[in-house]
């Protein structure tokens, strides 16, 4: 839960401390070589002082005018056309789109998943080898592990954000994790699996990244040794809007976008093609539900999908990247400080069949999925970039303070605590900070 949410929205613009200034976070984890001349990773830090939001008269955005509930494909072309306006101009410079400016989230740069120092780029879920007998989740083609590496950026209303959550460098403060309306965040996803394992990635955008050299027959992508420059492709585009028109699910809406080589367009990005819109987790499509031929509402799943797609739990959406044990939704949930909860369910048994259920709750915006933890609404990198800050303090002096708590009790938006989260088939790596058991937060 969070304190945030008992606030008045008068009272926290009177309290914001002053904004971070540009240079406090590093760009990269590792450093630029004497003699590189390609392209360097620059943090965009400098964070807007004030909301946007909040400005007279309030910002409107082109989707604002479309239902997603009805119109879901027209609603996030119109985000999705948002989120290239002036960012393709600079390659993804964000910082300096001369149409509008983005933000990085600090502190992704740390462990051994953290940014490389080409594009910023961070480590995600790989893709594993399938098993003798059965399709790769990148499609028939695929007969090898595939690493994937993707950098995340938000727009001013959630840069605000971001710059009070980190406004004192050293005690980065989880309750300031509550998105104004009007929020994106977008994040491209690139995998270096080559064309010959997925064809239809001819022809996407296709950069050089510092990322792990690995060896021949690593069917799960883990005996990294070193980093290399290689060429990874946009293989998958996430996209999250804080909307208020959702706030009766989860006061957000996410999409997922594929590329398909096999569309027409002069460009790239005309070949990107929506998989779905979500806006809710669906709770009541439990595994007896589905087999009784139930399907999801609170998503749409576009029927004109031609490339390899997997969703996610029972028909949730999901991208390519992702595992198809979770949800857009329900992956993000989990975005809380302490990391109490696995960022995947546990696997359904004939005994307990419901098991996975609790994490597809529709948690409403700016709660947590475990009452004794503080919510950074749906953000992981605001999660995993404040347990990377813990962990590297706790190595260099022994101890970590701890984030504020919140108070005891339900707040007036908490949902039921799940309880202790329950360890699933391929459970998440454990950690201790400040002698507290924690999930390793994954993007």
């Amino acid at each position: 839960m969070r304190l945030g949410v008992l606030l008045s929205a008068t009272f926290l613009v009177l309290a914001i401390p002053a904004t971070t200034t540009a240079g406090t976070f590093p760009d990269s984890h590792d450093q630029v070589p004497a003699g590189w001349t390609g392209a360097v990773f620059r943090l965009s830090q400098q964070f807007p002082a004030t909301d946007p939001s909040r400005a007279t008269p309030p910002p409107t955005y082109p989707w604002q005018q479309i239902d997603f509930h009805t119109k879901p494909a027209e609603y996030i072309k119109a985000v999705f056309d948002y989120v290239q306006e002036g960012n393709r101009e600079v390659d993804w410079a964000v910082q300096n789109n001369a149409v509008r400016p983005w933000y990085h989230a600090p502190w992704m740069h740390s462990g051994e998943k953290g940014r490389e120092f080409v594009r910023g780029l961070t480590r995600e879920r790989f893709t594993p080898a399938p098993r003798p007998g059965e399709t790769g989740e990148l499609g028939p083609q695929q007969t090898a592990c595939a690493q994937n590496w993707a950098v995340g950026f938000l727009n001013a209303p959630g840069g605000y954000v971001l710059g009070q959550v980190w406004a004192n460098p050293d005690a980065p403060d989880p309750l300031k994790a509550l998105f104004p309306e009007g929020t994106v965040a977008a994040k491209l996803l690139f995998t270096a699996a080559s064309l010959d394992q997925v064809p239809y990635l001819n022809g996407t955008l296709e950069w050089d990244a510092n990322i792990d050299t690995l060896p021949a027959g690593d069917t799960r992508c883990t005996n990294s040794s070193g980093r290399s420059i290689q060429k990874v492709r946009l293989l998958q585009m996430d996209l999250a809007i804080r909307d208020k028109r959702a706030d009766d699910t989860t006061g957000w809406v996410f999409a997922t976008y594929s590329y398909d080589g096999s569309r027409g367009g002069a460009g790239w990005w005309e070949r990107m093609v929506p998989v779905g819109v979500m806006w809710g987790n669906d709770p009541n499509l439990n595994l007896a539900a589905f087999n009784a031929g139930t399907r999801v509402t609170q998503s749409w799943i576009n029927p004109d999908l031609r490339t390899p797609q997997h969703l996610g739990y029972l028909g949730r959406l999901n991208g390519p990247v992702d595992n198809p044990k979770s949800s857009c939704l329900s992956c993000h949930m989990t975005a809380e400080v302490p990391a109490r909860t696995n960022i995947l369910p546990p696997n359904p048994t004939p005994a307990e069949p419901d098991r996975p259920m609790p994490w597809f709750r529709n948690m409403p915006a700016g709660n947590s999925l475990d009452q004794r933890s503080i919510g950074t609404d749906y953000n992981l990198q605001i999660s995993n970039g404040i347990q990377n800050f813990q962990l590297w303090k706790q190595a260099k002096d022994g101890f970590v303070a701890p984030p504020p708590r919140p108070p005891a009790g339900p707040g007036p938006l908490a949902m039921p605590a799940p309880g202790a989260a329950v360890p699933a088939a391929d459970d998440g790596q454990v950690l201790m900070i400040d002698g507290e058991r924690v999930y390793r937060v994954e993007r």
